[in-house]
């Protein structure tokens, strides 16, 4: 039976339209044994959701806002009593006690605390470390300390007094998990969550579960989504300004495309485990998403050693750090990508300083297909191979429930060796374009191959890539560190020599990649509301035989991704 919800409702109401609850949490629980749908009036609500298991044979929960991202679940509430500290320097404090769910989470290394978020006027204020100098706050900035009671100091505009403007702290934690299959989650805002370092403001887990048109912003120190799923279709949502990630993956056999994921990373993790996306998952596709201005990290990351990804049509712009990477990852397509202006990214993490900003880059990683992708213009370097001596146990041991037999002896190879493994990565027909002033470095960089005695790299290929560098004229191709195999054979050299048919004698416009476009939105697919939900993915590109203008390759260029299976269903 379906029911309704609105602001104006009562929970010892009917759940009709004419007599809606007045909590969504109540509908849920409506319709929990049976299914149904869950529809919300426009309103702004104050609960922490959970969608829990019920009977196979019941029907899909829908839980659907009834104006497209006008239902909106916030984790903030108003707080009052602000005490004016310093005048001159325009500082308020308020203490809380003990049990007050103010408290930061310490972050991690020398990072400011996270777990809280001050808005003023919808203005969000920004975090400084413990013990800074009041005198060299900027406005709209805040600091909260680590002792008790919890003491924040917020520093506002002379003309601003935040017990008469509307100052908000996020309270709430996770706003909605999904712990049940064949579910249905469209057309809300998920805004401002207390999250702390890997958590998520929404978490799914469950199977064929089909998530769409939300906006998610302001989860303060995780990802806006986790999606540790089966089967499932998270499709045309915005995820923005969030703390570490726009989203995170670490579920099987998912289709996540035509998402806008922006901005992320407001929390300053740069380097580690931030940006775009995160994917520890496998058997996932990836494709038509745009990925733009995330301020750090990577904006689409392959790690800890997931297998059989498939990366394709993605927009990938304007990101600080790295476009997209592969790192200790088992043999994923990276595909008909446009990868451009990626900016430097200055990490202080472990007391170092990094500065990079590189298109598409592998690393420490076996049977990765890098093909057929745009990469114009990262600051640094078009496309990276990077290959050091990586620990295997950095591969987590739970990979070890794989069901692939290639990658198991990967993982079983890496481990026994104690070094991660790289080989038979390809890289083939991407055209690379350094043509700013800005874009000073190679297109292509071969770097740290350093095996000596103990080789585990080899069988790696650069073939039939295109390379334009019109203005800095810096190398097309540069190597670094490497070192002869003992059998005599160089550890990037390939069967056709390296990139021997790169020669950069084409002009970017004549291997322009069209942008791939999607009607907006999705209508909901029927199969995700069924009992025995599916998706069919028998467009994707398994096996790619023509280039960037649609004409045929000869038969020894063309791409066959070998055992990836078309699992995502």
């Amino acid at each position: 039976m379906d029911c309704q919800v609105a602001t104006t409702g009562s929970d010892a109401a009917r759940g009709t339209a004419d007599q809606p609850f007045r909590t969504i949490q109540r509908g849920l629980d409506f319709v929990a044994r049976d299914g149904g749908t869950v529809t919300v009036a426009p309103g702004t609500y104050a609960e922490e959701l959970t969608i829990g298991p019920r009977p196979p044979a019941a029907r899909p929960i829908v839980l659907r806002s009834a104006q497209p991202q006008a239902a909106i679940l916030d984790g903030a509430e108003r707080v009052t009593a602000w005490r004016l500290l310093d005048a001159q320097q325009h500082i308020w404090t308020r203490d809380f006690g003990p049990a007050a769910p103010y408290h930061n989470d310490r972050g991690r290394w020398d990072l400011a605390p996270r777990s809280e978020q001050v808005f003023v006027n919808g203005r969000r204020c920004a975090p400084a470390k413990e013990g800074t100098p009041i005198d060299t706050m900027p406005d709209y900035s805040f600091t909260a300390t680590s002792s008790t009671p919890v003491r924040y100091m917020l520093k506002l505009p002379a003309d601003l007094n935040p017990d008469t403007a509307r100052t908000e702290i996020t309270t709430k934690a996770t706003l909605l998990k999904v712990r049940s299959d064949r579910a249905v989650i469209e057309g809300f805002v998920f805004r401002r969550a207390r999250t702390t370092y890997q958590q998520a403001m929404v978490t799914l887990s469950g199977e064929a579960i089909e998530f769409r048109g939300n906006l998610l912003e302001y989860a303060s120190a995780g990802s806006g989504l986790a999606i540790q799923t089966k089967h499932a279709h998270i499709h045309d949502n915005t995820l923005r300004a969030n703390g570490q990630f726009g989203f995170s993956l670490g579920g099987t056999g998912n289709v996540v495309e035509n998402n806008l994921v922006t901005g992320n990373d407001l929390a300053g993790y740069k380097e580690w485990g931030t940006g775009g996306t995160k994917i520890v998952g496998s058997n996932n596709v990836i494709r038509h998403n745009r990925f733009i201005g995330n301020l750090g990290g990577v904006a689409i990351w392959l790690d800890s050693g997931p297998y059989n990804n498939v990366i394709t049509h993605n927009f990938v712009s304007g990101n600080y750090g790295e476009g997209i990477r592969a790192e200790i990852s088992f043999h994923s397509l990276i595909a008909f990508n446009l990868v451009e202006t990626t900016q430097p990214c200055t990490s202080t993490m472990f007391g170092r300083t990094q500065t990079h900003c590189i298109g598409i880059s592998v690393q420490n990683s076996a049977e990765i297909w890098v093909v057929n992708n745009l990469v114009r213009d990262n600051r640094a370097t078009g496309i990276q191979l990077y290959t050091y001596r990586r620990k295997g146990t950095d591969l987590p041991s739970w990979q070890s429930r794989t069901t692939d037999e290639k990658h198991a002896q990967w993982l079983q190879r890496s481990w026994a060796d104690q070094v991660v493994h790289a080989y038979g990565n390809r890289f083939f027909n991407n055209l690379v374009v350094q043509d700013t002033a800005e874009a000073a470095g190679p297109c292509l960089y071969v770097r740290g191959l350093l095996n000596g005695d103990a080789p585990h790299c080899h069988g790696n290929e650069v073939d039939a890539n295109f390379y334009w560098n019109s203005v800095t004229h810096a190398p097309q191709v540069q190597l670094k560190d490497g070192r002869e195999m003992p059998n005599g054979q160089s550890d990037w050299q390939t069967r056709r020599g390296l990139d021997g048919h790169g020669r950069g004698a084409f002009g970017p416009a004549a291997y322009l990649q069209p942008i791939q476009t999607a009607t907006y939105p999705y209508e909901p697919t029927a199969a995700f509301l069924a009992a025995n939900p599916g998706r069919d993915l028998s467009d994707l590109p398994w096996e790619i035989k023509t280039d960037y203008l649609d004409r045929a390759l000869p038969s020894d260029r063309r791409i066959v991704i070998g055992h990836i299976q078309s699992t995502a269903q």
